[in-house]
């Protein structure tokens, strides 16, 4: 018996020596990378990019950013971080060539444990950097949209890109006879590689904008996240066509293709390299001058040669009528009646659609609650920070004091990030549940939740929405609520759009478009044709296997 228990020991030790138990050592790691991509009718773009890194014992600063076709303009003013603790950063975005930009904390901050996540922006036009053009096929002509977020040299839990097309529908849901009204179609390895989510968001005007979620989970390191979709051209005024042909068309010119393998081989390695029709054509006249030096070798392979010739020209020719356009498959994440249940108190109260000026008041109220503020007046707001020595346990009530200024009012813009950030664990939460189904198992739960943990901060947020759906609750603080109206008055008439629901909020001007759209999107159109053309043709082949295909660093 104890020669049986020594040798299992034995035997276990060898197992934890052979195989150890993964750990994450000391260091930072790349969590998830999401883009959010909005496009207009005339090919300009808002790229928005939002990273998240893990830190522990090590100072992080921030990544390199580079690899993307297009020409950015970045919106410096509105980049910053948050940490898990609520903590913002403002960002510097340097840049260090045509290609590559140095984006970390600034005032050379670093953060050392936890998770911290990045946010930033810029404007392109796609066409101009030949990623949006038209073609032609049996549906009609197309738009195709061809493009890819940065790679990274880390591998990451997950991925989004979300795309907002210029097309209107009438319901917020889409369905399959939308998708072929609009020709809206995908290459086969955009299905096969991706989750496909296809929704609505509403705009400024709360028309509902075609949308399109592709996600993917453990994603390697330098993963290329192409996309290659086609619309009916009519949802965009371009003046670019994809042929290998000369353009006859008034009006119409040939559109910049600096990746024309992708003709023969979409979506695949060869597809990356950054070659077009002329650069492709030398290199093969250069093969062949290279052969001419070995006769005996060039005679027996000159006819393979020009069968594959002619089979690959007969492939480039898009317009041909041998090109078969790819087939619409509708796809979707979301396990229709399974409801998320592990949602913070004011995760869920965004999900119930609790106007956004009442979640503040009520947040404010809570701070008083616990000693975090003081409110001197309600009208007009007067609050004073506490000092404190440590910060409340729920990371979105530590934005709201840090945004407290100095003669008591409240700064916005941190407020909107706050409801940016709630809307971003909410989605991480509920990505493959029903929100249907999600909210009506926390309606039927509102009462139970309102007394399950007394003299809490779930308590205190429950009892609330118990008032706001059935005018009826406030059992364990009434005397907490006192200045609720007051509170969600100021806050409506300084921000009108608080007065909605987030859904609403998301797509207001304040949020979706914003001043940055007006301001930088004309620069962008006016001076990426002037540099994109020349920066192309001049780094293709220097960098063709290199820095022109890998993205990001450290």
């Amino acid at each position: 018996m104890r020669k049986k228990l020594i040798l299992l020991i034995i035997n276990l030790l060898l197992y934890c020596l052979l195989f150890p138990f993964p750990v994450f050592a000391d260091g930072f790691k790349l969590g998830f990378v999401e883009a959010d991509v909005v496009l207009d009718k005339e090919a300009k773009a808002q790229v928005s990019y939002t990273v998240q890194w893990s830190c522990q014992n090590a100072d992080f600063h921030g990544f390199y950013f580079e690899g993307f076709s297009e020409e950015p303009v970045f919106d410096y003013k509105s980049a910053y971080a948050v940490d898990n603790n609520g903590a913002r950063y403002p960002l510097d975005i340097k840049k260090i060539s045509s290609r590559k930009y140095d984006i970390v904390l600034g005032k050379g901050q670093a953060f050392h444990n936890g998770l911290i996540t990045y946010y930033f922006r810029y404007a392109a036009n796609l066409e101009d950097s030949g990623n949006l053009t038209q073609t032609d096929s049996k549906f009609g002509r197309l738009a195709v949209l061809n493009w890819v977020p940065v790679q990274w040299n880390d591998a990451m839990g997950h991925q989004t890109l979300t795309v907002h097309y210029p097309v209107t529908l009438e319901s917020e849901k889409v369905f399959p006879g939308d998708l072929e009204r609009i020709n809206f179609l995908t290459e086969k390895y955009v299905d096969e590689r991706y989750l496909i989510d296809y929704s609505t968001v509403k705009n400024a005007d709360q028309e509902n904008i075609f949308t399109v979620k592709f996600y993917r989970q453990n994603l390697p390191v330098r993963y290329h996240f192409q996309i290659q979709t086609y619309l009916d051209s009519r949802y965009f005024n371009l003046k670019t066509i994809a042929s290998v042909l000369p353009v006859k068309e008034e009006g119409v010119t040939k559109a910049k293709e600096k990746f024309i393998l992708n003709r023969l081989f979409p979506g695949s390695v060869i597809a990356q390299l950054p070659l077009d029709i002329a650069e492709v054509i030398l290199f093969a006249v250069f093969l062949v001058l290279l052969f001419g030096v070995f006769p005996l070798f060039i005679m027996t392979r000159k006819h393979l040669s020009m069968l594959v010739a002619q089979d690959g020209i007969s492939k480039i020719r898009w317009s041909g009528e041998e090109w078969i356009p790819p087939k619409v498959q509708v796809g979707s994440f979301r396990q229709k009646g399974k409801a998320c249940k592990n949602l913070s108190s004011l995760e869920a109260g965004v999900l119930l659609d609790i106007p956004l000026s009442k979640l503040v008041s009520l947040m404010l109220q809570n701070m008083q609650r616990k000693n975090m503020v003081r409110i001197k007046t309600a009208e007009p707001l007067n609050v004073e920070a506490i000092l404190i020595t440590v910060k409340s346990n729920d990371p979105y009530e530590n934005i709201l004091y840090d945004a407290i200024r100095q003669d008591g009012s409240i700064d916005m813009d941190p407020l909107y990030g706050m409801f940016h950030e709630i809307a971003k664990g909410l989605e991480q939460k509920t990505w493959g549940a029903d929100l249907e189904a999600t909210k009506e198992y926390y309606r039927s739960r509102l009462e139970q939740m309102m007394n399950e943990k007394q003299d809490s901060d779930e308590s205190y947020y429950w009892g609330a929405y118990h008032h706001h759906y059935y005018h009826r609750g406030y059992y364990h603080f009434n005397n907490y609520y006192d200045n609720n109206d007051s509170l969600s008055k100021h806050f409506a008439a300084g921000s009108p759009q608080l007065n909605d629901s987030f859904s609403n909020f998301r797509n207001s001007p304040v949020c979706y478009e914003g001043p940055f759209m007006q301001n930088v999107c004309h620069d962008a159109c006016h001076s990426a044709c002037h540099s994109a053309c020349h920066s192309a043709c001049h780094s293709a082949c220097h960098g063709a296997c290199h820095s022109a295909c890998v993205s990001s660093g450290h």
